[in-house]
């Protein structure tokens, strides 16, 4: 994934490339969850979906390699610090030197290595306060590899919310599997897109084109480019980041929320969930991950995580969304925060940090606020009056 390339200690706001998934030690079957030999925010994801699935009942049929190795700081439980702790190892293995030999991750972590009780049951999970609602929407993501004229359709064991299509033209023929991941993201057909010529409406109505590219423009005034505005970089989502914002979507979503609904409630919920990562120690733990992974699995950011993971979403949902960089306060402070163009128009969005919550600033947050706009093209400067 392509990331900015940027790191400023003293700016509100740092950024980095993200590094490439590097080979974790011999002795890494702890958190390796899916057995493919290295421990990763998909490990993390794993984890936290099963969780999710027992916490509310739902059924989970894990073997017994999954529940010994998704335990990761062994207190016979499988929770959401089992799945912080493997992105916490990640962070590190990927940016562990080549020639140097990762430490496992409970010797990383500091975790006593323990025999379980003999009266204890050997895993278990944590209840938690929110159900789910699961929703039916368009399926976004398909792996097909033949035509075939017989089609038997079924419930995906291995995926949840997912279907596969089995296909063959006789008993002999070859058979192949498509698995279609419904994208529970987008509201439902049908419902009520608000007044018309509401910001609501004017979301709710907007054309939707899938697309998984975040532009990212530098609208600084004392830029290479003479303060002109130039597109610096590009993010890309990625299909774990898609997870991460279906699972985002699977438990906080209902059917009875339109697109506009379903975004002001993300917004508001990284505002309120997300916690300023104000030190070099929480940054490092985040810097190379996601937006969505920071800001929904380990709810952990500076303003280009709350404000990509915004428009990660959006992107999901297929707006026309990008990421503005520029200076809030003269030449004192980088910032990040996105926009989505509608019409020409571009609606800008600030999801503010808590510490901002009293007067005179009041939340510093705004939704889709066509009179903050501040890119106007490629090669442009903001207007002054």
């Amino acid at each position: 994934m392509k990331k900015l390339i940027t790191f400023v200690m003293t700016a509100m706001c740092m950024t980095f490339m993200s590094a490439m998934t590097a080979n974790a030690a011999e002795n890494t079957a702890i958190g390796d969850v899916n057995g493919d030999g290295s421990v990763d925010a998909s490990d993390a994801s794993s984890i936290l979906e099963y969780y999710a699935k027992v916490s509310t009942g739902a059924d989970a049929e894990p073997d017994e390699i999954f529940l010994a190795s998704a335990d990761i700081n062994n207190d016979g439980t499988i929770d959401s610090s089992d799945a912080s702790n493997s992105l916490s190892y990640y962070a590190y293995v990927s940016t562990l030197p080549k020639n140097e030999k990762a430490e496992g991750i409970r010797d990383f972590l500091g975790i006593t290595e323990k025999a379980p009780e003999a009266d204890k049951p050997a895993v278990t999970t944590k209840p938690i306060a929110q159900t789910t609602t699961k929703k039916t929407t368009a399926a976004t993501k398909k792996t097909t590899t033949a035509v075939m004229a017989t089609t038997v359709v079924t419930e995906s064991p291995e995926i949840d919310g997912a279907v596969q299509t089995t296909t063959a033209d006789s008993a002999e023929s070859p058979v192949t599997t498509t698995t279609e991941m419904v994208n529970y993201v987008l509201a439902p057909e049908g419902l009520d897109p608000g007044e018309k010529g509401s910001i609501k409406y004017i979301i709710n109505t907007a054309k939707l084109t899938p697309h998984d590219d975040i532009p990212l423009y530098n609208i600084k005034g004392d830029n290479i480019q003479g303060g002109l505005a130039y597109q610096s970089d590009t993010y890309y989502l990625t299909d774990e980041t898609k997870k991460i914002l279906n699972d985002f979507a699977k438990e906080h979503f209902t059917d009875d929320m339109t697109n506009y609904d379903r975004l002001a409630y993300t917004w508001e919920w990284l505002h309120f969930n997300v916690n300023y990562a104000s030190s070099y120690e929480e940054y490092s733990k985040i810097w190379n991950l996601s937006f969505s992974e920071a800001c929904f699995v380990l709810k952990s950011g500076q303003c280009i995580q709350y404000n990509g993971a915004f428009a990660e979403m959006m992107a999901y949902m297929g707006y026309d969304v990008y990421m503005l960089e520029k200076w809030q306060h003269g030449l004192s402070g980088q910032h990040f925060m996105s926009e989505v163009m509608i019409d020409g128009v571009g609606y800008n969005t600030e999801v503010g940090e808590r510490s901002y919550d009293s007067p005179p600033f009041y939340y510093w947050m705004w939704l889709f606020d066509s009179s903050r706009q501040e890119f106007f093209g490629v090669g442009q400067k903001k207007p002054t009056s």
